[in-house]
């Protein structure tokens, strides 16, 4: 885990570091230097657990623009994650709800970058697009969990017991974005995007055990699909370096 997050940070770094001379001089691209989001949506849950519900997730978001292709942003989500079992042989019904605060920095990358320069309204628009990775840490508050269950004898749940429930926990995780900004106006941009996040913990639905019908070979994941705002703040323009002029703001 400390060689992904240690390689993680050196990419982020690296990608901040490049110079003015490494990045496009398109001077179609507004940007700031810093931006502010909010934005709300709906979270899954992928854990022990075989179903699971769409629960409310909020975000708030600050963003620092190295240019108009490269950011590092902090985002803050507070929301829930839900997921349940239906009756059969070996369970009378599991139902888990964690409410669930999020704090992560995220690096991202305009895909624009890698596209000609745009001459028509779509190829302007799908610059909007990017992608991206960064780390988290979240507190998990995990409530109407079941502790008992109900199965027959010839299964045997030979790890099960209370050292493998675990309802207050905290963890860091590895989300992955996509996403696109549609600029409203220069300042303005109406968002959506999705995250997937890997959880280093296997205790974001509380269980840890191995039941007869799953495996549980890896650690809880979760996803986010929200949508929201991005606003520049301050000087926005085109910043682009050319010959030492800058663009107009």
């Amino acid at each position: 885990m400390k060689l992904r997050i240690v390689i993680l940070l050196s990419l982020c770094i690296s990608i901040l570091g490049r110079s003015d001379a490494q990045i496009r001089l398109d001077p179609f691209y507004p940007y700031s230097k810093w931006a502010v989001g909010v934005g709300s949506g709906f979270s899954e849950i992928y854990g022990n657990l075989s179903n699971t519900n769409s629960e409310p997730m909020f975000r708030v978001n600050v963003e620092r623009n190295a240019n108009m292709w490269v950011s590092l942003g902090l985002e803050v989500q507070k929301g829930a994650l839900s997921d349940y079992e239906v009756k059969n042989t070996w369970t009378n019904g599991l139902s888990v709800y964690n409410k669930i605060t999020t704090v992560a920095l995220n690096g991202k990358v305009s895909l624009g970058e890698f596209f000609k320069y745009p001459k028509n309204f779509f190829q302007k628009t799908i610059f909007g697009l990017y992608a991206g990775m960064g780390i988290g840490y979240m507190n998990n508050d995990v409530s109407n969990i079941t502790l008992k269950f109900k199965h027959q004898d010839r299964y045997v749940i030979n790890d099960y017991d209370k050292t493998n429930i675990n309802t207050k926990t905290s963890n860091f995780y590895m989300p992955y974005n996509f996403g696109f900004n549609l600029h409203m106006t220069k300042r303005v941009m109406f968002n959506i995007n999705y995250q997937f996040c890997y959880a280093f913990s296997d205790y974001l639905d509380g269980y840890n055990f191995k039941a007869p019908v799953a495996t549980n070979r890896y650690n809880d994941m979760f996803s986010v699909l929200s949508f929201g705002l991005n606003v520049y703040v301050g000087k926005v323009g085109f910043h682009y370096k050319k010959h030492g002029q800058k663009g107009k703001s």
